[in-house]
């Protein structure tokens, strides 16, 4: 019957396919058209009688804005965190969502879907899932919203009634439409779970703002993510045949038109350098997300970018307005199905946690300890396993549902904790890499093997031709992250000081590859990484270049760690001229500020005596600057590779950029230099430190 919550229904199934399908389509006789979701549905297809469709696990994004009366998802061959958490919040209320197991002992079934998760060569049968047990345990819990029912007690459910199409705005939607039409703030953040009916209030207000002349634009990462929200806005505006105003976001970056609202929903999918760009190019931007899961991290969206957002200049009333929906309208408030997602998949805060007083500065009392977990570990230690994939997930923009399992399911990863008084304060996430055969290290760098995981060694072979990386042992942190109360206080450094102690006798390098950031690549510096690689492609999420770091462990390994990052440095000097045009003068600067001596600069930055007499007369004299332009670009990566540059400084920023050949003029006025004879005096004394 209809539940009075209009709360989700949900069973649990088990037998065979032909039984799990029989009992499913008896539960779901008088819905609309249900969802079968597998790792592999060939056997439903073949079984498919027109009565339900199908979506293997690498398809179920495709069901991102859908409603559905019923769903099943079959775990019977593998898992998918992400697909259980995307599927759930396709359901309406008073709908079916079933999960199906086979009839025995599930856990001992090889999972299809977890080569995913391996790195060469382990494979599924080799290879124990914790993920399995702790889910397995989450489904069996007293607390579990899943009810298992048996062929012979099976009940229809009755028909749902009809989704109202197009409904007036609930009292939270409207109100969060005035704030937003009131034209108060440069920016807007709207960041909601699920369900919460952001599409249509987008959709909604984008129509009344154009009703009432103004210029408007919405992107997105593709048209397929705003379905609900064009719906919306086509029933608004049908009578005029208004098209709805989309374009994708590098079209709009490239368009001169300066609108009067632009909205931008799935924002956290989009890199945050295109969303600092977007926020130019109107005047009152919204920025939509997800708060949680499926999608990424909006929550680790929320904080970076409203925080650059909340700094930026305006004349406006506020630099930015967050706006909230709250109350689900897809299903009643309160859902199991949701809090059960929510809290076994980490996808909602934990707790709050006081440990502010526990980890004070000047709290002696506060003890530090140093703790690494693996797999098997989590299942007993599940409450710091939520806090410390929540921590991971307000860092990192890509945390999703699948990194659990990751981090419980590969046998690579390990998990180091620094904790005060039982609470997570810094968390790093390990992954051990190399030891590669000489056989498949050749078959990498000559570009035929790709084995599954092994970044580091497979990146140093493949792309910089380092053909002994394989034979060694990496220890690569693939995430880090810092309580936000608890950052800037040397606890990520402590971190990586413990695990160095932990690695010495195990592993040849500790490695770390990332997004190119002036202030991420200054922490690896200053823990002793050496930078070795710099990606030629631009991360999505971040927008940035990925750069490699490496810290040797053991004499050799020191030896090998010079001979890469010298070669590293070389190529980058090229590489600026040739690929990097877009990079910042300050993470430049700060990449090649290594402080080399005077005999082991490379070629690009060596100065012969002829030119070290035509610097003297543009320095001393009245050398034409365009003259030396060859020699003035050698000058000056010698004074960053000696050291003596100073990243932030502006006029050093200018010195690179007018070496680059670059439009310096934005650099020339923050360094307050106007005019390129006093440009040039600047230059002058920086290059009489060579002369000296």
């Amino acid at each position: 019957m209809h539940s009075s919550d209009n709360h989700r229904h949900c069973f649990l199934l088990t037998g065979s396919t032909n039984d799990v399908l029989s009992d499913f389509l008896s539960l779901c006789k008088h819905l609309s058209k249900p969802l079968i979701c597998a790792h592999d549905v060939a056997q439903y297809n073949q079984l498919n009688l027109n009565k339900f469709t199908t979506r293997t696990y690498k398809q179920v994004r495709q069901e991102l804005g859908s409603t559905h009366d019923a769903v099943l998802v079959d775990l019977t061959h593998g898992v998918s965190a992400s697909a259980l958490a995307i599927l759930a919040g396709t359901v309406r209320g008073n709908g079916v969502f079933a999960i199906a197991l086979p009839k025995g002992d599930w856990l001992s079934f090889v999972d299809q879907d977890l080569p995913r998760y391996l790195p060469w060569p382990y494979e599924p049968a080799q290879v124990t899932s914790h993920f399995k047990h702790y889910l397995l345990n989450k489904l069996q819990d007293n607390d579990s919203p899943f009810q298992l029912v048996l062929s012979s007690d099976i009940q229809a459910l009755p028909k749902l009634k009809p989704i109202e199409s197009n409904p007036s705005l609930t009292k939270e939607q409207a109100d969060a439409q005035s704030c937003l039409l009131e034209q108060l703030a440069k920016s807007y953040v709207l960041i909601a779970p699920r369900g919460r009916g952001k599409s249509t209030l987008l959709g909604d207000s984008l129509a009344k703002l154009l009703k009432a002349g103004k210029r408007v634009a919405i992107t997105a990462p593709n048209q397929d993510a705003i379905v609900s929200l064009k719906s919306r806005f086509k029933h608004l505006l049908d009578q005029d045949k208004t098209t709805l105003p989309f374009f994708a976001p590098d079209a709009l970056i490239s368009d001169s038109t300066h609108w009067d609202f632009l909205f931008v929903d799935e924002a956290s999918m989009i890199p945050l350098p295109l969303l600092m760009m977007l926020n130019e190019k109107a005047e009152h931007c919204l920025f939509s997300t997800t708060d949680y899961g499926y999608e990424g991290a909006g929550k680790g969206f929320g904080i970076r970018f409203c925080r650059h957002l909340a700094s930026q200049k305006t004349t406006h009333a506020f630099a930015l307005q967050p706006l909230t929906l709250s109350q689900p309208i897809r299903w009643g408030g309160n859902d199991p199905l949701e809090n059960w997602i929510n809290s076994n998949f980490f996808l909602t805060d934990a707790d709050d946690r006081n440990i502010a007083t526990t980890t004070d500065q000047n709290n002696d009392k506060a003890t530090v300890e140093f703790k690494q977990f693996t797999g098997k570990d989590w299942l007993e230690n599940t409450g710091l396993l939520a806090y410390t994939f929540q921590l991971l997930v307000r860092a990192h923009y890509q945390t999703s549902a699948d990194n659990l399992r990751w981090i419980l399911d590969d046998p690579s990863v390990s998990t180091h904790i620094l904790l005060s008084e039982g609470q997570a304060l810094s968390v790093a996430i390990i992954t051990e890499e190399g030891n590669l055969p000489s056989t498949l290290s050749q078959e990498v760098m000559q570009g035929k093997r790709r084995p599954r995981g092994h970044l580091i060694p497979q990146s140093l072979l493949a792309h910089e031709g380092v053909k002994n990386a394989g034979q060694y042992c990496y220890w690569r942190i693939s995430r880090i992250a810092t309580e936000q109360s608890q950052q800037n206080q040397g606890l990520a450094s402590q971190l990586l000081t413990q695990i160095e102690s932990l690695a010495n006798d195990r592993c040849d390098f500790l490695c770390a590859s990332f997004a190119a950031t002036p202030d991420v690549v200054s922490f690896w510096l200053k823990n002793g990484y050496l930078p070795v690689r710099l990606g030629t492609n631009k991360d999505q999420a971040s927008g940035s270049y990925s750069l490699m770091m490496v810290k040797p462990m053991t004499q050799h390994a020191t030896l090998l760690a010079n001979e890469w990052q010298n070669r590293f440095i070389e190529q980058f000097l090229l590489n600026l001229l040739l690929q990097y045009s877009d990079l910042s003068s300050n993470l430049i600067l700060i990449i090649i500020s290594q402080k080399y001596h005077q005999d082991e600069l490379p070629a690009l930055a060596t100065l012969t005596q002829q030119d070290l007499q035509d610097i003297a007369l543009f320095v001393d004299y009245h050398r034409h600057f365009d003259s030396i332009r060859p020699i003035f670009l050698k000058a000056t990566l010698h004074l960053a590779l000696t050291g003596r540059l100073t990243p932030k400084d502006p006029t050093h920023q200018l010195l690179i950029e007018a070496a680059l050949g670059r439009n310096t003029e934005q650099t020339r006025q923050k360094a307050q230099l106007f005019g390129k004879k006093s440009m040039h005096q600047a230059f002058k004394h920086l290059l009489m430190q060579i002369l000296k």
